[in-house]
C-alpha cells in the first residue's frame, strides 16, 4: 500500500455551505453529513480541510433531501485532485502562453511550492496539465451530462456559484461558474475584462442550460452582482462568506502582520545568536553535553519557527498561531525544569 503523504506546514479548515436557509422553506440548515475530508496544496499554503454537507432541518419540506455544499471549498481543487485550482491554473498558463516544456514546468513548480516544503513528481504536471484542458471543456459536456442532469432534477435546480481566480500577477482572470450543489464546474473561460457585459456572456452557457436556478453566489464584485442580477431578477443572492470575512478582517490582519514582524526583528538576531553559542560549544562538548546542546537547538529552532510563521486571511493571524506555538515550548521548558533535568 502507498504511504501517505505527510506535509510539515498545514492549515486545517472547516468549510459550510455560503447558503445557511432552505431555498423552499427557508428554515435553517443543519449539518447532515461529511461530504470529504482531504488535504489541498496550493500556491500559498497545504490545507487540512473537512467539507461538511447541510440540509434543511425540516424533515416534511420538498427540498429536505436536497445537499448543500461550500462553493468555497470547491473552488480550492476539483474533486479528488490534491494540488489547487490554482496549480492547475499556473501549470495551463505556462504551458499554453508561455510555451514551457513539461521538465521547464516542472522545475517552476517546484520552486513555488519548495517554500511549502512540497515536492511534485513530473508526472504529476501532465495530468495536471490534462485537468486544465478538461476545464476549458467543462461548459461544452454539462448539457450532455445525464447523469448530473438527474442530480439538478431531484436536487429541484442548481444553485450558481462565480468566482475569478488569477493564475498569476499580470494576466487574464479564469472565471469558474459551478453548480453549489453538485459541485460540478459549469463554465471555466480566460477572460480579459469583468465588465459586466462579459460576465453576462460567461454566464450564457448556464441559462442555455434550460434548469432551474435556485441561488446565486458570488464574491460581490460589482460585474457579478449586476449580470447576476440582470439574468436572474428574481432569484436570492449570496454573498461568498469567505470575502465578506476577509474584507471585514482586513484591518486586523495588516495591523497583525506589522505586529508579528516587529517582534520577529526584536527576537529572531538573538535566537540566532544563542543557535550560534550552541553550535560553537558541540566541538568541545562531551556525548551527555552534546546530546543537551542538541535538545536546546532543536527548541531555538522552534522558537524561529515560530517567529516566521505567516497569517492566512480571514482569521488566522500570525501573532496569535506563533504565541500558541512559544507557549507550547514554554511549557515543554517548564515541565524539563520541574522533572529536573540535567
Amino acid at each position: 500500500m502507498k504511504p501517505a503523504r505527510t506535509f510539515s506546514q498545514v492549515s486545517r479548515r472547516f468549510y459550510r455551505p455560503e447558503v445557511t436557509h432552505c431555498a423552499d422553506c427557508q428554515k435553517r440548515l443543519r449539518r447532515a453529513v461529511t461530504l470529504s475530508e482531504r488535504t489541498v496544496v496550493t500556491l500559498q499554503e497545504v490545507i487540512k480541510l473537512v467539507h461538511a454537507g447541510y440540509r434543511c432541518s425540516d424533515a416534511q419540506c420538498v427540498g429536505h433531501q436536497r445537499t448543500y455544499r461550500s462553493a468555497r471549498a470547491d473552488a480550492l481543487a476539483l474533486p479528488h485532485f490534491t494540488y489547487g485550482v490554482d496549480v492547475v491554473l499556473l501549470v495551463g498558463r505556462l504551458r499554453l502562453v508561455e510555451h514551457q516544456t513539461v521538465d521547464e514546468i516542472h522545475r517552476e513548480l517546484l520552486a513555488r511550492l519548495a517554500p511549502l516544503g512540497v515536492k511534485i513528481a513530473r508526472r504529476e504536471v501532465l495530468y495536471l496539465f490534462d485537468a486544465y484542458c478538461t476545464l476549458l471543456r467543462a461548459a461544452s459536456a454539462a448539457n450532455e451530462d445525464q447523469e448530473w442532469l438527474a442530480q439538478v432534477e431531484k436536487n429541484g435546480g442548481i444553485i450558481v456559484a462565480i468566482d475569478g481566480i488569477q493564475p498569476d500577477k499580470g494576466n487574464e482572470t479564469v472565471y469558474l461558474v459551478r453548480d453549489a450543489l453538485t459541485g460540478r464546474v459549469l463554465v471555466a473561460e480566460n477572460v480579459l475584462s469583468s465588465e459586466t457585459a462579459v460576465m453576462k456572456a460567461l454566464l450564457t452557457p448556464v441559462v442555455e442550460l434550460g434548469v432551474k436556478v435556485l441561488g446565486t453566489i458570488s464574491d460581490a464584485q460589482e460585474s457579478e452582482l449586476l449580470a447576476l442580477q440582470e439574468l436572474w431578477p428574481e432569484v436570492p443572492h449570496q454573498v461568498c462568506q469567505f470575502h465578506a470575512l476577509r474584507d471585514a478582517s482586513k484591518t486586523a490582519f495588516e495591523a497583525d502582520k506589522a505586529a508579528k514582524t516587529a517582534i520577529r526583528k526584536r527576537l529572531q538576531p538573538k535566537v540566532r545568536a544563542v543557535r550560534k553559542q550552541i553550535k560553537k560549544a558541540l566541538v568541545t562538548a562531551s556525548p551527555q553535553e552534546a546530546e543537551q546542546l542538541r535538545v536546546l537547538d532543536a527548541y531555538a529552532t522552534g522558537i524561529l519557527t515560530a517567529l516566521n510563521i505567516d497569517g492566512v486571511q480571514p482569521l488566522t493571524f500570525a501573532t496569535v498561531e506563533a504565541s500558541q506555538m512559544l507557549e507550547e515550548i514554554e511549557a515543554s521548558l517548564q515541565h524539563l525544569l520541574k522533572k529536573g533535568a540535567p
